[in-house]
C-alpha cells in the first residue's frame, strides 16, 4: 500500500451517536505501512475533560475527508497533547479505515471482496505482453497474454484467482504491471471480523508459508449487496477501500525459492484446505511464521520455537484421548500390593503409574515424518534422528550442563532447526493435499533442501547421541 501514501488532508470527525452536528476538526493521512493516521484538534465529541471522558478506543468513528466519507474501525488513542482552551493534538490509529461510506457497527459486513496479499506475485508468474511495430516504428499490435481464472468453492461462497493487471499504451510503446488477485463472492453477508479471521488469515498463512516471508494484506476492497444508502439499496454495489497495516517486507522473493509453484497447486480441489488449516493450525502457524521472520536470528530460541511448533502440530493432528481407567486391573494391582510391606504412599505412586505415559517428542517427530517418509529420507538418512533431535530439545529446555556450549557453538541447534523446518514444510504440503511422491519431488528440487543436506552432513554428529 506504499503507493497510496498521502499527506495530511483536512477532515472532520464525529462519533455516530452524536451525529455530524458535533464534529471535531482534524487531519487524515495514509502511511507508508498502509494504515491510516488521524489527528484531532480537540477531543472527539467535544468533551471538556479529555482524560476522564474520552475512551481509549472507539469502535466506530465517522468522518468527512475533503468530501470523502470515511469510517474508522477500532480507533485507538495513541498519544495526545492538550493546549490552551479546548485545543488539543490527539493521535488516533484505527485498525481499519474504510473509505467510501459511513458504516455502523452492524453494517461491517460484506458479500464480495477483492484482495491482494503481499508476495503473491512471487507465487504466480507475471503475464508478459509482446509488441509488434509498423515499419515506421509505431506500435501496431499488442499481444496480451490471457490469464485463466481459477475458481474454488469454500466456506459459503467462491474464491476466484483473477487477473488484476494494470496496463497502458500509446502509439509508440506499451507496458503492463502484471498482477493477480483473489475475488471472494459469498451467498450471504458475512461479518468483517469473520472475513478477517477466516478467509484473510488463510490467505496470509498461505503466502507466508509459500514465500518464506511474512505476508500481510496489500490491498482490500469490498462491498455488501444488502447495504442501504439513504434508505434504498443502490442498483450498483458501492465499494469501500480498506486501509490497514501490512508488514514491511525487506526481501524480494524468487520463484525458484517458493515452497511450491502455483502451477503445481490444484486450486479448485485444494483451496478449501487452506482455510481449514489456518483455523486448526493457528498456534503452529504463528510459531512457524516467527521462524520465517528475518529478525528472529537467535539460534537457540529458533530451535526451541521449531520444536514447540512440531510438538503442537502433532498434538493437533493426534489429540490424546481421555484416560479411561481399567477398574479390574487397578483392583488386582491393589490386591497384590496389599500383600507387600510397602507404605501406602508408595502403593499410591505405583497405582498412579498405571496411567499411560504421554507421547514423547521423539515419537511425535517420527509420527509426523511418517506422513512423508520419502521426502524426509531424501534430507536425512541418519538412524534414530528423531530421538537425537528430541534429546537436544531436552538439553535446551532444561538448561543442562552441556547447554553451556551454545554460548560459543550453535551448530547443533541450527542443524536441528533445519530438520524440523523441513518436517513442518512436508507436513503442511501433505495436509494441503499433495501426495508423498509430489512432496518428495517438490522438496528435492527446492534450493533449501540442498543447503540443509550440507548443514546436516557437517553438523549432525554434534547432536546428543541416542540411548535407544
Amino acid at each position: 500500500m506504499a503507493q497510496d501514501k498521502s499527506s495530511d488532508v483536512i477532515s472532520d470527525w464525529w462519533v455516530p451517536e452524536d451525529g455530524p452536528e458535533a464534529t471535531t476538526p482534524g487531519t487524515y493521512s495514509v502511511l507508508e505501512s498502509g494504515n491510516a493516521l488521524v489527528r484531532l484538534h480537540r477531543p472527539i465529541g467535544g468533551e471538556s475533560d479529555f482524560f476522564s471522558n474520552t475512551p481509549a478506543r472507539h469502535p466506530v468513528i465517522h468522518g468527512n475527508v475533503f468530501g470523502k466519507s470515511v469510517t474508522l474501525v477500532n480507533a485507538r488513542v495513541n498519544k495526545w497533547r492538550l493546549g490552551g482552551g479546548n485545543q488539543a493534538d490527539i493521535e488516533m490509529h484505527p485498525q481499519l479505515a474504510l473509505e467510501g461510506l459511513l458504516l455502523s457497527q452492524d453494517e461491517l459486513r460484506l458479500t464480495e471482496a477483492k484482495v491482494r496479499i503481499q508476495g503473491q506475485d512471487d507465487w504466480i508468474a507475471e503475464p508478459r505482453l509482446t509488441q509488434e511495430f509498423h515499419p515506421d516504428g509505431s506500435l501496431s499490435r499488442i499481444n496480451m497474454p490471457s490469464f485463466t481464472e481459477r475458481v474454488a468453492w469454500a466456506q459459503n461462497g467462491c474464491i476466484t484467482i483473477k487477473d488484476f493487471s494494470l496496463w497502458r499504451y500509446s502509439n509508440t510503446e506499451a507496458s503492463i504491471k502484471g498482477k493477480t488477485g483473489f475475488h471472494f463472492l459469498f451467498e450471504e453477508p458475512i461479518s468483517l471480523k469473520d472475513f478477517f479471521d477466516n478467509q484473510l488469515r488463510g490467505l496470509q498463512m498461505l503466502m507466508t508459508m509459500v514465500t518464506g516471508n511474512r505476508c500481510g494484506i496489500e490491498s482490500l476492497r469490498f462491498t455488501d449487496s444488502t447495504w442501504e444508502i439513504d434508505g434504498e439499496t443502490p442498483p450498483e454495489p458501492h465499494w469501500v477501500t480498506a486501509r490497514l497495516r501490512a508488514p514491511e517486507r525487506n526481501t524480494t522473493g524468487h520463484r525458484q525459492e517458493i515452497l511450491f509453484p502455483f502451477e503445481e497447486f490444484d486450486w479448485e480441489a485444494q483451496a478449501h484446505r487452506i482455510f481449514d488449516l489456518s483455523t486448526a493450525w493457528t498456534y503452529t502457524t504463528e510459531q512457524w511464521a516467527l521462524l520465517l521472520d528475518s529478525r528472529f536470528v537467535w539460534p537457540v530460541a529458533r530451535f526451541a520455537t521449531a520444536a514447540s511448533a512440531v510438538e503442537a502440530l502433532d498434538r493437533i493432528l493426534h489429540p490424546d484421548g481421555p484416560y479411561v481407567p481399567d477398574p479390574e486391573l487397578i483392583s488386582r494391582v491393589k490386591e497384590e500390593l496389599s500383600k507387600t510391606e510397602l507404605k501406602s504412599r508408595d502403593r499410591a505412586k505405583l497405582i498412579s503409574g498405571l496411567r499411560p505415559r504421554e507421547t514423547s517428542l521423539a515419537q511425535r517427530i517420527a509420527r509426523l515424518a511418517s506422513f512423508t517418509p520419502e521426502a524426509m529420507g531424501e534430507l536425512i538418512d541418519q538412524p534414530v534422528w528423531a530421538d537425537r533431535v528430541a534429546k537436544l530439545r531436552h538439553v535446551v529446555s532444561h538448561g543442562l550442563e552441556s547447554s553451556e556450549d551454545f554460548s560459543h557453538d550453535t551448530r547443533s541447534v541450527q542443524c536441528a532447526s533445519e530438520i524440523l523446518l523441513h518436517l513442518l514444510e512436508c507436513t503442511f504440503l501433505y495436509h494441503l493435499g499433495f501426495t508423498p511422491d509430489q512432496i518428495k519431488q517438490l522438496k528435492t528440487q527446492h534450493p533449501a533442501t540442498w543447503q540443509r543436506r550440507q548443514i546436516i552432513s557437517e553438523c549432525f554428529d554434534l547432536l546428543p547421541p541416542s540411548t535407544g
